[in-house]
């Protein structure tokens, strides 16, 4: 099954192939946003060997990059590309052994993936960073993975390093794109207090100082 489906699947697939014979219009009916999510979705039906028919349903716009992006430095990063856009780049970076681009990628798109779903009400969106991650690096080599690995752990354990990356990122600052690849792979289960997509009780200055926190932080060896 697509990994996009990973915290929606077994609703989803409840709801396409009707497993307790319910009317599916009377199921969606009372989430106009899961509603509008399936109106615009790919739906795809694949038949199991046991007889069993798998439905994988995506989003339209979850967990799409906003800027299509190359292995990139630090020093070309702004606060405008969200965290699809940043990963899928540090892919890039793997693939082309520019490993410490890519952990200066990563680190950077999974700090603005928890700033923005820290932010957000809905919380069907919260798993939207584990799936990206899935999604992006399901086809990396063995090799791959061990060098990126390799290299992330020697430099966040370098003080030298991951300082000069903490000054990039507090150049660059927090996310100020909109982050509809996040809002877009919920369903609407919203929770309170909120103003639209967004809860109304997050400090984000304070969230953002967390942010740096994380990442200004070298590990112990």
């Amino acid at each position: 099954m697509n990994r996009n489906l990973l915290g929606l699947s077994c609703l989803l697939i409840s709801l396409a192939q009707n497993i307790y014979a319910q009317d599916v219009n009377s199921v969606v009916g009372s989430n106009p946003i899961l509603e509008e999510r399936l109106r615009n979705a790919q739906v795809k039906e694949t038949k199991l060997s046991n007889g069993a028919v798998i439905t994988e349903v995506r989003f339209a716009g979850s967990l799409k990059p906003n800027f299509d992006l190359g292995c990139i430095s630090m020093g070309e990063v702004t606060s405008e590309f969200n965290p699809p856009a940043l990963i899928y780049a540090a892919k890039k970076c793997i693939k082309e052994q520019e490993y410490s681009k890519a952990w200066a990628l990563l680190t950077t798109g999974y700090g603005f993936a928890y700033y923005d779903l820290k932010r957000l009400a809905d919380r069907s969106t919260q798993g939207a960073r584990t799936v990206l991650s899935m999604n992006a690096f399901a086809d990396l080599t063995n090799d791959e993975r061990e060098n990126s690995s390799k290299i992330s752990k020697e430099i966040q354990k370098d003080p030298a390093q991951v300082q000069a990356y903490c000054d990039a990122l507090k150049k660059i600052g927090p996310p100020t794109y909109e982050p509809q690849w996040a809002i877009l792979h919920g369903i609407g289960a919203y929770q309170e207090p909120r103003s639209g997509h967004y809860l109304t009780n997050v400090n984000v200055k304070a969230l953002w100082e967390e942010v740096l926190q994380n990442r200004c932080t070298p590990q112990k060896s």
